[in-house]
């Protein structure tokens, strides 16, 4: 089975630059042919010019898939 990640960018707040915003930038994979990942959106440069990215363990999704599925098939509202 292959291991999933997200692939994301801290990028400094304008209004608070003490903090950041994880961008999420695509995802990536661990399989027999190694590692592979594939952006969706390019990565921005620091101001020394670099580049890093962060690879996170992707959680499997929740319920949510399940109870899409469960309500195409009843007519009843889930809550």
């Amino acid at each position: 089975m292959k291991k999933m990640y997200r692939v994301v960018q801290g990028q400094k707040r304008r209004n608070d630059p003490e903090k950041k915003d994880w961008v999420r930038l695509g995802i990536a994979f661990s399989d027999s042919n190694g590692m592979r990942v594939k952006l969706n959106a390019l990565p921005l440069p620091d101001e020394n010019g670099e580049i890093w990215l962060n690879l996170f363990e992707d959680e499997p999704k929740s319920g949510g898939q399940q109870m899409q599925r469960s309500s195409q098939t009843e007519d009843a509202i889930p809550f």
